[in-house]
């Protein structure tokens, strides 16, 4: 059966809650990274946290399906969501990287990737929550995010280039190319996110 009524359909409340389980994760990455202690522990953790986005997905999919009238696009909710599922799987793909090649002791560039996540994360959340009002602020922080994409893209060249001179295993460079690359694709999907909002707050404008 419809709802006809849209307030009783908390698609912002989502998203939010989405942003909130994607700061979660990108923190237990960041522990992870930088004290590697309980390594295995934490990518469960953050399996577990994945698992959760993935329950909020799911919901506002069925909403949309049993909602006649939306606060927003139908397109741009599903569309939204999908982007903020992917920032969710590439967190949860990294730290499952880490563990599964048995990684002795994460890099400095490693380090300084999980920070630059973090750091975005925050910055992709305070646009979501520009969101619900349709507050015009939300450029700066989409600004801030772009930054980090592009400074994450840029410790992703030069760290791979070190490597490759520096580095003789081919094995361990085969491993650190695709923790590396896929770190950078978190901050990738983030930059997906402010870009979708960006696309809704100005057609809504």
């Amino acid at each position: 059966m419809f709802n006809l009524i849209p307030k009783e359909v908390r698609f912002f409340d989502y998203f939010e809650q989405q942003s909130r389980n994607i700061i979660q994760a990108a923190g237990l990455l960041q522990e992870l990274i930088h004290t590697f202690a309980d390594a295995r522990a934490k990518a469960y953790a953050i399996k577990e946290v994945e698992h959760a986005g993935d329950q909020i997905t799911h919901e506002i999919v069925k909403r949309l399906n049993t909602t006649f009238i939306t606060p927003l696009d139908r397109e741009d909710i599903h569309d939204l969501a999908t982007r903020l599922d992917d920032v969710l799987d590439y967190l949860e793909a990294a730290a499952e990287r880490l563990v599964i090649y048995r990684i002795k002791e994460p890099t400095s560039a490693c380090r300084a990737m999980a920070d630059v996540i973090t750091t975005q994360v925050a910055a992709m959340d305070r646009c979501i929550r520009c969101l619900r009002t349709m507050d015009p602020g939300f450029h700066e922080h989409a600004v801030e995010v772009n930054r980090l994409e592009n400074r994450a893209d840029t410790l992703l060249r030069e760290t791979l280039a070190a490597m490759f001179e520096e580095q003789n295993d081919p094995i361990e460079v085969i491993k650190w190319k695709e923790i590396y690359e896929t770190m950078e694709a978190v901050t990738d999907r983030c930059e997906d996110v402010a870009n979708v909002i960006e696309g809704i707050i100005l057609k809504m404008a």
